[in-house]
């Protein structure tokens, strides 16, 4: 997977989120997205997964250097966001059922890794998600993300509303899961990118600021 970014900037209102963003995120690497709270972090990962549309200049997605059509991108594209909602009528069992109806998995037992991730029993596994706690709705969300086998992974501030134990679902996340794809993270918590190798921070009036951490 490839995104070239080329002139970039998204505004709501009048009012300018981001400029004149020039960048090419490619297979393996791992971003970090910085920038205070409005600054346009979770935009900017709307952005690259397709779900809007930039008020000016271009970006393009390559697989294997052909060319996505952006009615596609669903299919190479695995995203988790607070902002994201999840059917709670439905198990987590049954999430992953449909999830997998969509878009194929990195493992097949998915559901025992899923358990595994979350540190849930059969018993959770089986009760409607609108039991669940905004955590371990959260650690749902990243599961479903993380264990789809597509090449780019996104994750905004994934460890909103987690404790101690949904902190372990996103390190084993990270370990097990982040290997040779593209991985984005729009954070402001070192404890949610450290592992990023390079960032990419919004400053509002400022402009944008691409580099390595080092």
């Amino acid at each position: 997977m490839k995104i070239d970014l080329t002139g970039c900037g998204k505004s709501y209102n009048r009012r300018w989120l981001f400029r004149d963003l020039t960048c090419s995120f490619q297979n393996t690497e791992s971003w970090a997205l910085l920038g205070p709270n409005g600054s346009g972090k979770s935009t900017l990962s709307l952005l690259l997964c397709g779900q809007v549309w930039p008020t000016e200049g271009s970006i393009t997605w390559k697989l294997q250097d052909k060319a996505i059509a952006p009615e596609q991108l669903f299919a190479h594209i695995a995203l988790a966001s607070p902002a994201l909602e999840l059917p709670e009528e439905f198990t987590f069992r049954e999430l992953l059922d449909l999830q997998g109806r969509i878009k194929p998995f990195l493992v097949t037992d998915v559901a025992d890794v899923a358990k595994s991730l979350c540190d849930f029993d059969d018993k959770i596994l089986d009760k409607p998600v609108y039991a669940y706690s905004s955590g371990m709705k959260q650690r749902v969300k990243l599961v479903l993300a993380a264990l789809c086998d597509t090449p780019l992974l996104i994750l905004d501030e994934p460890l909103t509303n987690l404790d101690t134990a949904g902190f372990r679902t996103y390190e084993r996340i990270i370990e097990q899961y982040t290997q040779h794809r593209l991985v984005i993270v729009a954070s402001n918590r070192e404890d949610e990118y450290g592992f990023c190798n390079n960032r990419l921070r919004i400053t509002p009036g400022a402009g944008v600021e691409v580099g390595s951490f080092v």
